[in-house]
């Protein structure tokens, strides 16, 4: 990509979301609307290929759970064995007396991470589970 030649377009926006956009490029240091955008633009590519590939794919799982929630502890382990998706890792840390925070890294096919997210996601307990695309390997 570092030959392509550069493309302008314009974009129409809500004032509203326009105001919004440009807090967020002004509060993370972007030194443009463009380099912003590309970066937008890049994650939903990464999230596309990683959806459609074929091939293995890694993921970063982030849950925030109550761990005195019954049988929750028993029931997250349980779900990463039942799984055809490689736990590469995972780091564990207490937050506070009722709450956990979870990062587990996952390889395999993108559709069993998906289903293997989804079921942690539903579990009573858990109030948070966010995955990170990583990227096709």
């Amino acid at each position: 990509m570092a030959n392509d030649e550069i493309q302008r377009f314009t974009v129409s926006l809500p004032q509203s979301l326009f105001e919004e956009i440009e807090t967020d490029i002004a509060s993370r240091g972007y030194q443009s609307r463009s380099e912003y955008i590309r970066d937008l633009f890049r994650d939903r590519i990464v999230d596309k290929q990683w959806n459609d590939s074929v091939e293995d794919v890694v993921g970063v799982l982030t849950l925030i759970f109550d761990h005195h929630q019954r049988g929750l502890s028993e029931k997250l382990i349980e779900i990463q064995h039942n799984h055809l998706v490689h736990i590469l890792c995972s780091t564990h840390v207490h937050i506070d007396h009722h709450r956990c925070l979870e990062t587990i890294i996952l390889k395999g096919q993108a559709k069993e991470v998906n289903h293997l997210v989804n079921q942690i996601a539903a579990l009573k307990g858990v109030n948070v589970a966010r995955l990170s695309r990583a990227g096709v390997v």
